[in-house]
């Protein structure tokens, strides 16, 4: 198994910058909360999900730590939202410029199916239909992020996830990024097709 150390994943993840504006005492209440969480999810904790759980993980962590605060729910899950919004805003510059480029739908055909065999562990089923040359699509069956938002009662986190996908995609040169429903917003399956302009 992946070695899972709080510390690490959480300086792995999109809230590393908004950890280092926390206390002494939170940052203990965070890593020691995360501990449990791995414990607690440990048939995810193979190594191909490491990147997914240093987010997954750390943004429900982060939630429950500052509810133990004094947070609403809601007002907890709108700070760990903008915290990874703002972390990830400078990334859409880098995206719009890789996509600029004629063989980037082509290059996704590729290398996305190559990438994901390694990068998806156990309780994904992500799959890719045939497409025309110009499309690149794939359809997620099963996610982690709604199976463990949900276990934890916060279903809607996972849709906090999916607007990265929306951030990052929805305004590229030579790809126009579609989908008709994504798991996290209510639909039964993340349908995303990537198709060159």
């Amino acid at each position: 198994m992946k070695k899972y150390i709080p510390e690490k994943m959480i300086s792995n993840s999109r809230f590393s910058v908004f950890y280092g504006t926390w206390g002494k005492k939170e940052k203990k209440q965070l890593t020691d909360r995360i501990n449990i969480l791995i414990e607690e999810n440990k048939e995810y904790a193979d190594k191909n999900n490491y990147a997914h759980l240093c987010n997954l993980l750390t943004s429900l962590a982060m939630v429950m730590i500052l509810e133990e605060n004094g947070k609403t729910r809601a007002e907890a899950q709108k700070i760990v939202a903008d915290a990874m919004y703002k972390f990830i805003n400078p990334q859409i510059a880098s995206m719009k410029k890789l996509a600029s480029h004629g063989w980037f739908v082509p290059f996704l055909k590729l290398a996305m199916p190559i990438k994901f065999k390694r990068t998806l562990g156990y309780g994904w089923d992500v799959r890719f239909p045939e497409s025309d040359r110009d499309t690149f699509s794939m359809t997620t069956h099963k996610c982690i992020y709604k199976q463990i938002f949900t276990k934890y009662g916060m279903p809607e986190m996972t849709a906090v996830f999916c607007k990265v996908d929306d951030i990052l995609y929805s305004d590229l040169e030579r790809a126009e990024f579609l989908y008709t429903q994504q798991i996290g917003t209510g639909g039964s399956v993340c349908d995303y097709s990537f198709k060159r302009r």
